[in-house]
Order: C-alpha cells, then sequence, then structure tokens
C-alpha cells in the first residue's frame, strides 16, 4: 500500500491520531462528514426515498440507510443515481454512491478518479479496479495498532463494477470500507 506524507500524529498516549476526516476530504461527499450525526445527516435535501434498518452483529456499524440521489447530486464531476449511509451509534461511519458507467472503459471512471485526486489531501494507490486514497504512517504498525487506526482513519475507495456498469464510491473509516468493499466487489 502507498504510504501517506505523514499526516498523522502521536497523542501522548502514545495513539496514532490518523488525519481528520475534514482534512481529508473537506465537505465530505454529498455534504455528509465522516463522524458527523447520524440524525442530522439523515435530513440531507441530497436524500431522497430513504430505507433504513439495523444491522445485526456487524462490529463497525450497527445501521444503514439506502437513498436515491436528484440529478444534481454529483462526485467527481459523475451524476450520481443512489447510495447508502452506514452509522454506528449516532455518528456517520460511511457513505457510499453509485454511479452508471457504459462499460469498463468509460472515460467517466478516469475522470472521477482525476477530480477526486484533486480534491482528496492523500496518497493513493491503484491495483486492479480499484483506487484507494489513504494516508498511513510511514511506520509499520502493530495488528493491535492497525485494528484501532482503522476505526478512526478515513478513507476514499473508488471501485470499478464492470459487470454492473457502475463505479461505486465509498467514503467512510477504514474499517467498515474493508468490510463494504469485500461485500460490493465483483
Amino acid at each position: 500500500m502507498m504510504v501517506g506524507s505523514g499526516s498523522f500524529a502521536a497523542s501522548e498516549a502514545g495513539d496514532l491520531v490518523p488525519q481528520s476526516p475534514a482534512a481529508f476530504l473537506p465537505g465530505g461527499m454529498l455534504g455528509i462528514q465522516l463522524g458527523g450525526s447520524w440524525k442530522l445527516s439523515k435530513q440531507n435535501p441530497s436524500l431522497h426515498q430513504l430505507d433504513c434498518q439495523a444491522v445485526q452483529d456487524a462490529g463497525d456499524f450497527d445501521k444503514v440507510c439506502f437513498f436515491r440521489t436528484s440529478g444534481a447530486s454529483r462526485v467527481g464531476g459523475a451524476e450520481i443515481h443512489d447510495g447508502f449511509m452506514v452509522g454506528k451509534d449516532d455518528r456517520v461511519v460511511l457513505v457510499g454512491t453509485g454511479i452508471s458507467i457504459k462499460n469498463a472503459d468509460d472515460p467517466v471512471a478516469e475522470s472521477v478518479v482525476h477530480a477526486l485526486q484533486a480534491q482528496i489531501n492523500s496518497a493513493f494507490q491503484h491495483t486492479g479496479d480499484n483506487v484507494l486514497f489513504v494516508t498511513l504512517p510511514a511506520r509499520h504498525l502493530s495488528a493491535a495498532e492497525l485494528a484501532g487506526y482503522s476505526k478512526k482513519a478515513p478513507v476514499l475507495l473508488v471501485q470499478l463494477e464492470a459487470k454492473a456498469n457502475e463505479l461505486a464510491v465509498l467514503y467512510g473509516y477504514l474499517a467498515p470500507v474493508n468490510a463494504f468493499g469485500a461485500l460490493t466487489s465483483d
């Protein structure tokens, strides 16, 4: 994984503190910022036809709302048709959106990645059909440190779903994005 440029700090207790979501992706996605209030985020005027449900035994999240968006809603310059928002307690931990594409070679996909590169304050890694924007500490983390860090580190995953002719954009903390990214990959 590509290592970030030192956008972390050590607290007095020696724990690693990741970059804040507001510093990582100013403005959030659809105006929803990670760590923001679940109740207030559900009132976002960009979200239509909310269908919310509890999630059992998920650990990093306990609720999800699926939504539709208006034609004016965009990520990386591309029109979003639908998405979902995931929460834990009263905080947003993940926002995912779907962008329709014609095929795997659609220039919209590359355009979205380039637009996000300009907007996100982080390094990125391109692997296969995925582009992951994340800032990790320069030093190797133990398994325990990585587990704690992944609950606080904001990331953005752009995932090409060629079979579905869709580009998924997942903005969240590393742990929930890993969980949902694995569920939605082809």
